[in-house]
């Protein structure tokens, strides 16, 4: 399969859901497939789905999907049985597993050998758990994902990719604040609350 194929079928299905990816090429792709203030670029090696969880937790009424990697995946695999204990009917995992470290040339990762993550996504407790290698399988898995009640964990096994999409500026801190500005209009909250003690502006000045 490939990885922007499974992409494009998954983007028609983002409306209001709140979307995590890791780094590298998934940001990049999906970025140019579905740009929007819902998007949260890039999340540190391993911490897409740790992100993710945090997120269907805090609010249970909306998905909340992980876009993660095979590398970014065995980075933190500590994640799997904390989803499996907090269990939340909102939340999506979708691996792109290219069994492999895109970023550094294609080093392989385990998964090209015998580890199998929804097999470790499944004995750590997560129930709805599959591995896709078609893309009318993919289609199959999401479609049953948005439509279930509880978490699913879905591996696509998808080729390396050797096309480079460039970075955009969207991909750094102004992404950050407006995937927060996103969620405080769309659930009518505060996320980031005002400094409890101003500073007289020379001090500010002077940076003290």
């Amino acid at each position: 399969m490939n990885r922007q194929d499974c992409l494009g079928l998954l983007a028609p299905k983002i409306t209001e859901e709140l979307v995590i990816t890791n780094l590298g090429g998934v940001a990049r792709e999906w970025y140019r497939l579905k740009e929007r203030d819902g998007n949260l670029y890039q999340a540190y090696l391993g911490h897409a789905t740790a992100l993710g969880l945090g997120l269907a937790l805090a609010l249970p009424h909306r998905k909340v999907v992980s876009l993660d990697g095979d590398g970014s995946m065995l980075f933190d695999l500590t994640i799997l049985p904390a989803i499996a204990e907090q269990s939340p009917a909102n939340f999506i995992v979708i691996v792109l597993d290219n069994e492999a470290y895109e970023a550094p040339g294609g080093l392989p990762t385990f998964t090209a050998g015998a580890t199998d993550l929804s097999g470790m996504a499944r004995e750590a407790g997560i129930q709805n758990t599959m591995t896709v290698r078609q893309l009318s399988e993919f289609q199959e898995a999401i479609d049953e994902a948005f439509d279930t009640k509880q978490t699913s964990f879905i591996t696509a096994k998808v080729e390396l990719s050797t096309q480079r999409i460039p970075y955009t500026s969207m991909m750094g801190i102004e992404n950050r604040f407006r995937f927060i500005r996103h969620i405080e209009k769309t659930e009518n909250i505060q996320v980031i609350q005002p400094p409890t003690k101003v500073l007289p502006q020379d001090k500010m000045i002077r940076g003290i």
